[in-house]
Protein backbone atom coordinates (compact mmCIF):
# COMPACT_ATOMS: atom_id res chain seq x y z
CA UNK A 1 0.00 0.00 0.00
CA UNK A 2 1.94 2.94 -1.48
CA UNK A 3 -0.35 6.18 -0.53
CA UNK A 4 2.15 9.36 -0.44
CA UNK A 5 1.08 11.65 2.25
CA UNK A 6 -0.77 14.20 -0.08
CA UNK A 7 -2.77 11.36 -1.71
CA UNK A 8 -3.82 10.48 2.07
CA UNK A 9 -4.30 14.26 2.82
CA UNK A 10 -6.37 14.68 -0.20
CA UNK A 11 -8.82 11.21 0.80
CA UNK A 12 -9.61 13.03 3.83
CA UNK A 13 -10.14 16.51 2.54
CA UNK A 14 -12.21 14.65 -0.16
CA UNK A 15 -14.04 12.79 2.31
CA UNK A 16 -14.87 15.67 4.39
CA UNK A 17 -16.34 17.48 0.94
CA UNK A 18 -18.58 15.00 0.15
CA UNK A 19 -20.16 14.03 3.93
CA UNK A 20 -20.70 18.11 3.85
CA UNK A 21 -22.24 17.95 0.80
CA UNK A 22 -24.66 14.78 1.68
CA UNK A 23 -25.41 16.43 5.20
CA UNK A 24 -27.00 19.64 3.30
CA UNK A 25 -28.69 18.19 1.14
CA UNK A 26 -29.82 14.99 3.11
CA UNK A 27 -29.77 16.35 6.83
CA UNK A 28 -29.42 13.21 8.75
CA UNK A 29 -30.63 13.11 11.97
CA UNK A 30 -28.71 11.42 14.66
CA UNK A 31 -30.28 7.80 14.03
CA UNK A 32 -29.42 8.34 10.50
CA UNK A 33 -26.16 9.34 11.63
CA UNK A 34 -25.46 6.21 14.14
CA UNK A 35 -26.40 3.63 11.05
CA UNK A 36 -23.93 5.51 8.98
CA UNK A 37 -20.90 5.29 11.78
CA UNK A 38 -21.55 1.23 12.54
CA UNK A 39 -21.01 0.16 8.56
CA UNK A 40 -18.52 3.20 8.01
CA UNK A 41 -16.27 2.04 10.87
CA UNK A 42 -17.05 -2.05 10.59
CA UNK A 43 -15.58 -1.26 6.69
CA UNK A 44 -13.02 1.38 6.58
CA UNK A 45 -11.84 1.85 10.50
CA UNK A 46 -11.70 -1.86 11.78
CA UNK A 47 -9.05 -2.99 8.81
CA UNK A 48 -6.48 -1.25 10.38
CA UNK A 49 -6.61 -3.05 13.83
CA UNK A 50 -7.06 -6.14 12.26
CA UNK A 51 -3.14 -5.51 11.40
CA UNK A 52 -2.63 -6.40 15.05
CA UNK A 53 -1.99 -10.20 14.67
CA UNK A 54 0.45 -9.48 12.23
CA UNK A 55 2.40 -6.75 13.93
CA UNK A 56 2.53 -9.22 17.36
CA UNK A 57 4.41 -11.97 15.21
CA UNK A 58 6.83 -9.55 13.69
CA UNK A 59 7.21 -8.57 17.60
CA UNK A 60 7.22 -11.98 19.26
CA UNK A 61 7.83 -15.65 18.01
CA UNK A 62 4.00 -17.05 17.85
CA UNK A 63 5.17 -20.21 16.27
CA UNK A 64 2.27 -22.40 17.46
CA UNK A 65 -1.22 -22.74 18.64
CA UNK A 66 -0.10 -21.88 22.12
CA UNK A 67 1.69 -18.73 21.35
CA UNK A 68 -1.34 -17.29 19.55
CA UNK A 69 -3.85 -18.13 22.30
CA UNK A 70 -1.76 -16.25 24.57
CA UNK A 71 -1.50 -13.79 22.40
CA UNK A 72 -5.81 -13.59 21.92
CA UNK A 73 -6.19 -14.00 25.58
CA UNK A 74 -3.92 -10.90 26.66
CA UNK A 75 -5.22 -9.06 24.07
CA UNK A 76 -9.08 -9.86 24.97
CA UNK A 77 -8.46 -9.69 28.77
CA UNK A 78 -7.41 -6.27 28.57
CA UNK A 79 -10.20 -5.28 26.10
CA UNK A 80 -12.94 -7.17 28.59
CA UNK A 81 -10.80 -4.82 31.62
CA UNK A 82 -11.52 -1.69 29.92
CA UNK A 83 -14.98 -2.56 29.09
CA UNK A 84 -15.69 -3.67 32.52
CA UNK A 85 -14.40 -0.24 34.47
CA UNK A 86 -16.82 1.26 31.89
CA UNK A 87 -19.71 -0.72 33.20
CA UNK A 88 -18.57 0.21 36.97
CA UNK A 89 -17.38 3.75 36.54
CA UNK A 90 -18.61 4.78 32.61
CA UNK A 91 -16.91 8.73 33.72
CA UNK A 92 -13.53 7.47 34.47
CA UNK A 93 -13.83 5.11 31.59
CA UNK A 94 -14.89 7.88 29.30
CA UNK A 95 -12.29 10.56 30.79
CA UNK A 96 -9.67 7.67 30.50
CA UNK A 97 -10.73 6.70 26.81
CA UNK A 98 -10.42 10.44 25.46
CA UNK A 99 -7.54 10.97 26.96
CA UNK A 100 -5.88 7.95 25.48
CA UNK A 101 -7.08 8.61 22.05
CA UNK A 102 -5.95 11.73 21.90
CA UNK A 103 -2.32 10.17 22.49
CA UNK A 104 -2.91 7.36 19.91
CA UNK A 105 -4.52 9.40 17.25
CA UNK A 106 -1.11 11.95 17.74
CA UNK A 107 0.52 9.35 16.44
CA UNK A 108 -0.52 9.94 12.94
CA UNK A 109 1.70 12.69 13.29
CA UNK A 110 4.80 11.65 14.48
CA UNK A 111 7.03 12.17 11.97
CA UNK A 112 6.10 15.98 12.05
CA UNK A 113 7.12 17.24 15.49
CA UNK A 114 6.21 17.04 18.80
CA UNK A 115 4.54 20.65 18.79
CA UNK A 116 2.32 19.65 15.36
CA UNK A 117 1.59 16.43 16.93
CA UNK A 118 0.47 17.42 20.36
CA UNK A 119 -1.88 19.93 18.88
CA UNK A 120 -3.56 17.47 16.02
CA UNK A 121 -4.11 14.51 19.17
CA UNK A 122 -6.07 17.56 20.80
CA UNK A 123 -7.69 19.05 18.09
CA UNK A 124 -9.06 15.92 16.96
CA UNK A 125 -10.74 15.10 20.05
CA UNK A 126 -11.80 18.71 21.22
CA UNK A 127 -12.31 20.41 18.16
CA UNK A 128 -16.12 18.85 17.64
CA UNK A 129 -17.21 20.22 20.98
CA UNK A 130 -15.89 23.78 20.17
CA UNK A 131 -18.71 24.05 17.60
CA UNK A 132 -21.41 21.66 18.78
CA UNK A 133 -21.19 21.04 22.65
CA UNK A 134 -24.44 20.17 22.58
CA UNK A 135 -24.25 17.39 20.17
CA UNK A 136 -21.24 16.28 22.51
CA UNK A 137 -23.05 16.08 25.57
CA UNK A 138 -25.57 14.74 24.06
CA UNK A 139 -23.14 11.45 22.63
CA UNK A 140 -21.53 11.64 25.95
CA UNK A 141 -24.88 11.06 28.20
CA UNK A 142 -25.10 8.07 26.39
CA UNK A 143 -21.80 6.32 26.95
CA UNK A 144 -22.21 7.63 30.39
CA UNK A 145 -25.97 7.27 31.29
CA UNK A 146 -25.20 10.92 31.83
CA UNK A 147 -22.30 11.23 34.16
CA UNK A 148 -20.33 14.23 33.99
CA UNK A 149 -21.62 14.22 30.50
CA UNK A 150 -21.43 17.87 30.17
CA UNK A 151 -17.61 19.02 32.27
CA UNK A 152 -16.24 16.30 30.14
CA UNK A 153 -18.01 17.90 26.65
CA UNK A 154 -16.38 21.43 28.29
CA UNK A 155 -13.41 20.11 29.25
CA UNK A 156 -12.41 18.28 26.00
CA UNK A 157 -13.73 21.95 24.18
CA UNK A 158 -10.64 23.30 26.33
CA UNK A 159 -8.70 20.73 25.21
CA UNK A 160 -9.22 21.34 21.82
CA UNK A 161 -8.78 25.32 22.19
CA UNK A 162 -5.31 24.53 23.08
CA UNK A 163 -4.99 22.56 20.45
CA UNK A 164 -5.67 24.81 18.06
CA UNK A 165 -3.28 27.65 20.09
CA UNK A 166 -0.42 25.40 19.50
CA UNK A 167 -1.96 24.43 15.40
CA UNK A 168 -1.42 28.64 15.33
CA UNK A 169 2.18 28.63 17.08
CA UNK A 170 3.09 26.11 14.54
CA UNK A 171 1.57 27.94 11.66
CA UNK A 172 3.91 30.96 12.60
CA UNK A 173 7.05 28.41 12.14
CA UNK A 174 5.91 26.93 9.14
CA UNK A 175 8.47 24.74 7.73
CA UNK A 176 8.29 23.36 4.28
CA UNK A 177 8.06 19.74 5.93
CA UNK A 178 5.09 20.80 8.18
CA UNK A 179 2.67 21.84 5.66
CA UNK A 180 0.80 18.68 4.56
CA UNK A 181 0.32 18.78 8.77
CA UNK A 182 -0.78 22.00 8.71
CA UNK A 183 -3.35 21.29 5.67
CA UNK A 184 -4.49 18.25 7.59
CA UNK A 185 -4.84 19.98 10.89
CA UNK A 186 -6.16 22.78 9.02
CA UNK A 187 -8.92 19.99 7.25
CA UNK A 188 -10.05 18.94 11.18
CA UNK A 189 -11.10 22.23 12.05
CA UNK A 190 -12.86 22.55 9.13
CA UNK A 191 -14.91 19.24 9.01
CA UNK A 192 -15.28 20.09 13.32
CA UNK A 193 -17.04 22.76 12.15
CA UNK A 194 -19.20 22.37 9.45
CA UNK A 195 -20.09 18.53 10.37
CA UNK A 196 -22.00 17.07 12.83
CA UNK A 197 -19.75 15.20 15.54
CA UNK A 198 -20.72 11.71 14.19
CA UNK A 199 -19.76 12.49 10.57
CA UNK A 200 -16.72 14.06 11.27
CA UNK A 201 -15.71 10.87 12.92
CA UNK A 202 -16.17 8.95 10.26
CA UNK A 203 -14.11 11.08 7.72
CA UNK A 204 -11.12 11.71 10.25
CA UNK A 205 -10.96 7.58 11.82
CA UNK A 206 -11.82 6.00 8.83
CA UNK A 207 -10.18 8.28 5.85
CA UNK A 208 -7.27 9.47 7.36
CA UNK A 209 -6.58 7.70 10.82
CA UNK A 210 -7.26 4.26 9.47
CA UNK A 211 -6.13 4.44 5.98
CA UNK A 212 -2.16 6.31 7.32
CA UNK A 213 -1.88 3.30 10.39
CA UNK A 214 -2.82 0.59 7.20
CA UNK A 215 -0.33 2.49 5.18
CA UNK A 216 2.81 2.59 7.82
CA UNK A 217 2.17 -0.98 8.75
CA UNK A 218 1.64 -2.72 5.37
CA UNK A 219 4.53 -1.28 4.14
CA UNK A 220 6.79 -2.64 7.38
CA UNK A 221 5.50 -6.00 7.22
CA UNK A 222 7.48 -8.48 5.77
CA UNK A 223 4.49 -10.52 4.20
CA UNK A 224 1.67 -8.23 3.49
CA UNK A 225 -0.46 -10.84 1.60
CA UNK A 226 -0.71 -12.97 4.78
CA UNK A 227 -0.84 -10.13 7.20
CA UNK A 228 -4.23 -8.89 4.44
CA UNK A 229 -5.92 -12.44 4.52
CA UNK A 230 -5.04 -12.60 8.53
CA UNK A 231 -6.84 -9.15 9.08
CA UNK A 232 -9.86 -9.90 6.81
CA UNK A 233 -10.55 -13.38 9.39
CA UNK A 234 -10.28 -10.96 12.40
CA UNK A 235 -12.61 -8.04 10.69
CA UNK A 236 -14.96 -11.05 10.42
CA UNK A 237 -15.00 -11.90 13.50
CA UNK A 238 -15.12 -8.33 15.28
CA UNK A 239 -17.79 -7.51 12.90
CA UNK A 240 -19.68 -10.90 13.95
CA UNK A 241 -18.94 -9.53 18.00
CA UNK A 242 -20.55 -6.55 17.19
CA UNK A 243 -23.08 -7.60 16.15
CA UNK A 244 -23.73 -9.87 18.89
CA UNK A 245 -23.49 -6.76 21.41
CA UNK A 246 -25.51 -4.78 19.24
CA UNK A 247 -28.22 -7.30 20.11
CA UNK A 248 -27.53 -7.36 23.92
CA UNK A 249 -28.33 -4.13 24.21
CA UNK A 250 -31.53 -3.95 22.34
CA UNK A 251 -32.64 -6.90 24.25
CA UNK A 252 -30.90 -6.98 27.39
CA UNK A 253 -30.41 -3.15 28.51
CA UNK A 254 -33.71 -2.36 26.73
CA UNK A 255 -31.83 0.66 25.06
CA UNK A 256 -33.16 2.20 21.87
CA UNK A 257 -31.61 1.60 18.28
CA UNK A 258 -29.70 4.86 18.01
CA UNK A 259 -28.35 4.23 21.85
CA UNK A 260 -27.26 0.68 21.12
CA UNK A 261 -25.26 1.76 18.14
CA UNK A 262 -22.98 4.67 19.79
CA UNK A 263 -22.48 2.12 22.92
CA UNK A 264 -21.34 -0.55 20.68
CA UNK A 265 -19.15 1.34 18.94
CA UNK A 266 -17.63 3.63 20.69
CA UNK A 267 -17.15 1.32 23.42
CA UNK A 268 -15.98 -1.15 21.96
CA UNK A 269 -13.59 1.41 20.16
CA UNK A 270 -12.62 2.23 23.48
CA UNK A 271 -12.08 -1.93 24.52
CA UNK A 272 -10.10 -2.38 21.67
CA UNK A 273 -8.09 0.55 21.77
CA UNK A 274 -6.08 -0.23 24.62
CA UNK A 275 -4.03 -3.65 23.69
CA UNK A 276 -4.14 -1.98 19.95
CA UNK A 277 -2.54 1.37 20.94
CA UNK A 278 0.17 -0.87 23.80
CA UNK A 279 0.81 -3.11 20.51
CA UNK A 280 0.84 -0.22 18.08
CA UNK A 281 3.25 1.96 20.27
CA UNK A 282 5.62 -0.84 20.55
CA UNK A 283 5.67 -1.91 16.97
CA UNK A 284 6.66 1.68 16.27
CA UNK A 285 9.24 1.90 18.48
CA UNK A 286 10.79 -1.00 16.82
CA UNK A 287 10.43 0.15 13.51
CA UNK A 288 11.95 3.56 14.12
CA UNK A 289 14.94 1.92 16.31
CA UNK A 290 15.37 -0.54 13.26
Amino acid sequence: MTLGRSVQSGIFLAGLLVLAALNMVFAPGPLTQALLLAPAVALLGLPHGALDLPMARVLWPLTGAADHMLFYGAYIGIAGAVAALWWLAPGLALIAFLAYSALHFSGDWEMDGLLLRIAAGLSVIGAPALFHVTDVVAILSVLTDGAFAEPIAYAIAVAGLIGASLGLIALLQLSRHARGALLELAGIWMGAAILPPLLYFIAYFCLLHSLRHMRDTLQALPERAAALRAAAGIMVASVLGASLALGLFLRVDGADLESSVLRVVFIGLAALTVPHMLLVERFRHRRLSA
